[in-house]
């Protein structure tokens, strides 16, 4: 499903991410509590990426939950300082726009 995921539009990735997500909280209702949980079954069930994750017992996922939430942050605060930022210009510069958007959003509030 997400197979051609570098030559999708971002709309065309929104609209696959949504129905891959969809799906897998409707087939496995523990994912609606784990990110992490959700998504290495979106990974497993519908990237290539899925035949290199073996079945992990849930178990074990849930030692590491909010992980994958606390290493963005944890990059995004190192960016904030200038430090370690992407090589590649494009993804600066959409982080960037991407920041740029919230602390409008967050101004008008």
């Amino acid at each position: 499903m997400l197979e051609k995921w570098k030559s999708l539009t971002g709309k065309e990735r929104t609209q696959l991410v949504e129905k891959a997500v969809s799906d897998v909280l409707e087939r496995f209702p523990y994912a609606r509590n784990s990110d992490l949980y959700l998504t290495i079954l979106v990974l497993r069930y519908y990237t290539k990426l899925g035949k290199y994750i073996s079945m992990i017992p849930l178990s074990v996922i849930m030692e590491y939950d909010g992980i994958l939430e606390a290493i963005r942050r944890t990059r995004q605060r190192f960016n904030e300082k200038g430090m370690y930022l992407p090589t590649d210009p494009n993804v600066l510069e959409r982080r960037m726009r991407k920041a740029r958007k919230m602390r409008k959003a967050l101004s008008k509030e």
